[in-house]
């Protein structure tokens, strides 16, 4: 039994002064001051005792492509991160589309990961006969309505919609990329200036999102579908989303970090580290996610977590594949956003444990409560750390966000009752 005593816990929505009991559940919050049955006692004063955060947007590139991240690295940058629980896309290569790469994938990432997990199944042109096969094994579907990986594309409307009727006899969500390949193919010929990388941004244009969300709410209400729109990147994106809210439409959604702290014009200097699929928006787009994180239009804040190898993303935008790590630095980066007063601790809370939990299913997880799985993070809102890619767990070994001074973040991580990250060092 672990006892982390004399810190504060947020639970129910509020902090109390209190101490936890674990075994691989949390067996009790208690006042007593020296909990009589505990073999291990951590003293967490002044420090805050939340529950485990959970990613529900990572991709661990394990099988395929274990030379940028495989399921060890990753699931300890996520402990690095307080991450206890993530979500793992199906942009494997070759894509994880049929129930075979399904299992295998399974059981790699039950031998290799230091934290809890749950797959997503890509939705094809032609497996939708086995989406209700592997239902029981998923945490969700994902679809691309624009370019990705192998035959993960699905840009066919009449098809498109089949796979919104499928999805929904599941019962489970189905996870959207929403952009439009029309729009995006036209903006390529006409917006793309060599030597001039901010103009990438302008090559995958706004419209390109709003179009393909409006589409996906439609379809989503015509089938019942239980919609999640992944990696909002716009204004025009959150209104719609916001509107389909207000007439009940059983639809989430999610932002990353990179969009919350970063614009196209920080392309200039970064280049093809910031390439990104959705790419950076504006000033205006940035502060509508802002708004929308506050007055509860956007759901969670997940990390899109791509790692790619510094090599790749060392050639030009045009060239470098899409995408940055994120698993690890997303607590310090909404902690810090936390000090300077951009979102509360409890809508922290909420964007990366409770609205993950709820919207896919995660029995146990998300809260502190008594005969919850103890998935615990401790963090350090006094703390102050620099990003710096020398402390990275992830395989890829960098960050967009390298030399970034924050304060306040993860100084303990606690999966199943186990102790797998301790003062930024993972067991």
């Amino acid at each position: 039994m672990l006892a982390l005593i004399n810190g504060k816990i947020f639970t129910q929505g509020r902090l109390i002064d209190a101490n936890l009991l674990l075994s691989e559940k949390i067996e009790k919050i208690t006042k007593e001051q020296h909990p009589t049955d505990a073999d291990k006692i951590i003293n967490c004063s002044g420090k805050i005792i939340i529950p485990g955060l959970i990613d529900p947007h990572v991709h661990f590139r394990d099988p395929g492509q274990t030379y940028k991240e495989d399921w060890l690295t990753g699931s300890k940058a996520a402990a690095h991160g307080g991450v206890t629980t993530v979500l793992d896309m199906p942009n494997n290569v070759p894509p994880i589309t049929t129930p075979e790469r399904l299992k295998e994938k399974l059981e790699i990432a039950k031998k290799k990961s230091i934290v809890n997990f749950g797959l997503y199944f890509g939705v094809g042109p032609d497996n939708l006969e086995a989406l209700d096969e592997v239902k029981d094994m998923v945490c969700g579907y994902k679809m691309f309505m624009c370019k990705s990986t192998g035959d993960l594309l699905l840009t066919d409307s009449a098809k498109q919609e089949k796979a919104f009727q499928a999805v929904s006899k599941t019962g489970e969500v189905l996870a959207v990329h929403a952009e439009t390949p029309e729009i995006n193919e036209a903006a390529m010929k006409n917006k793309k200036i060599e030597g001039h990388p901010e103009s990438y941004a302008d090559t995958k244009p706004s419209e390109s999102e709003i179009r393909a969300i409006e589409k996906a709410l439609k379809m989503a209400g015509t089938y019942k579908t239980r919609l999640h729109i992944v990696h909002l990147t716009t204004e025009g994106g959150v209104e719609l989303i916001k509107n389909a809210k207000s007439h009940g439409a059983d639809v989430t959604t999610e932002t990353c970090p990179h969009y919350l702290f970063f614009t196209k014009t920080d392309i200039r200097e970064k280049k093809a580290l910031l390439a990104m699929n959705p790419p950076l928006r504006t000033k205006q787009d940035q502060a509508a996610l802002w708004t929308a994180i506050n007055n509860g239009i956007i759901d969670m804040v997940s990390t899109d977590h791509a790692p790619h190898t510094i090599e790749e993303k060392s050639k030009d935008v045009w060239t470098a594949p899409g995408g940055v790590p994120g698993v690890e630095t997303r607590a310090g980066l909404l902690l810090d956003a936390v000090n300077s007063r951009l979102l509360s601790f409890e809508r922290f809370i909420q964007l990366c444990c409770e609205n993950p939990a709820k919207r896919f299913g995660l029995a146990k997880k998300g809260y502190i409560k008594q005969g919850f799985d103890a998935d615990i993070a401790v963090v350090d809102m006094k703390k102050h750390h620099k990003i710096k890619s020398d402390d990275l767990y992830t395989k890829c070994g960098w960050s967009p966000f390298e030399g970034l001074k924050l304060k306040g973040c993860p100084v303990m991580t606690i999966a199943d009752g186990r102790i797998v990250m301790e003062d930024g060092v993972v067991l």
